[in-house]
């Protein structure tokens, strides 16, 4: 299964004996590679079964509940069917690594919703977030303790909540000024934020994020400005 990053998909080439049994079973955990060809040069064969099996977490998650006997969900696709068992191929290999369930999706669905989620609530926006909320706090005189009001009741309280109960469950178990306070600022951070979920999606959609990434991460000094990058988030 191709499991290296996209960059080093991208730098690698096509395989040095594309004739192999291996290289001729294209298995991918992420559409990126396949979809923005013209950027990553990754070009399957027309001959074979090109499938995708993306669990739904990251490795670490994979790997911890796979040593407990346990899985996650993943989604899975086929590319190109040639044998009448690309489909059959995909749940097949998601049950090898623990899956219970599994999603339908296409290899570009896949991509997009995966750079768009990263670049939003995944990663980007819940930092972006947490970092405004935290300097507002601080600007009208609040002590660091802004940071359990934050970053720390959120992550180690309400998040697993959510996770375990969802959302409503929170708006139906939450005190009455909180779910006053919720229910009327909600509708205004979804107006104020839409216009730029909208413009991050065009830009994973159009290629921009596709060829930043690359032109980063493949650069020779890729790992000096990430150390510099992750230093200010670091501190």
């Amino acid at each position: 299964m191709n499991l290296l990053s996209n960059a080093a998909q991208s730098q690698r080439g096509p395989p040095s004996n594309p004739s192999s049994s291996r290289a001729r079973r294209p298995k991918y955990s992420h559409g990126f590679p396949v979809v923005f060809k013209e950027d990553t040069k990754v070009i399957p064969p027309k001959d074979v079964d090109v499938i995708l099996v993306s669990p739904k977490g990251s490795g670490r998650t994979v790997r911890t509940l796979f040593k407990e006997g346990r899985g996650i969900n993943s989604s899975v696709a086929v590319f190109q069917g040639v044998t009448g068992k690309a489909k059959e191929k995909a749940i097949a290999l998601g049950v090898a690594v623990g899956s219970g369930y599994f999603y339908d999706t296409t290899f570009e669905k896949e991509v997009y919703s995966d750079l768009y989620g990263e670049r939003g609530v995944l990663m980007g926006a819940i930092q972006g977030l947490f970092l405004a909320q935290y300097q507002v706090l601080r600007k009208n005189g609040h002590t660091s303790e802004a940071f359990n009001e934050t970053v720390e009741e959120a992550a180690q309280s309400l998040y697993p909540l959510i996770g375990q109960y969802s959302m409503d469950y929170m708006f139906n178990a939450c005190s009455t000024t909180a779910r006053r306070g919720a229910l009327d600022w909600a509708p205004i951070f979804e107006k104020a934020n839409l216009p730029i979920f909208e413009q991050l999606y065009e830009s994973v959609h159009n290629g921009t994020e596709t060829c930043k990434s690359l032109e980063f991460n493949g650069c020779p000094t890729y790992r000096k400005y990430l150390d510099a990058e992750l230093e200010v988030i670091n501190n």
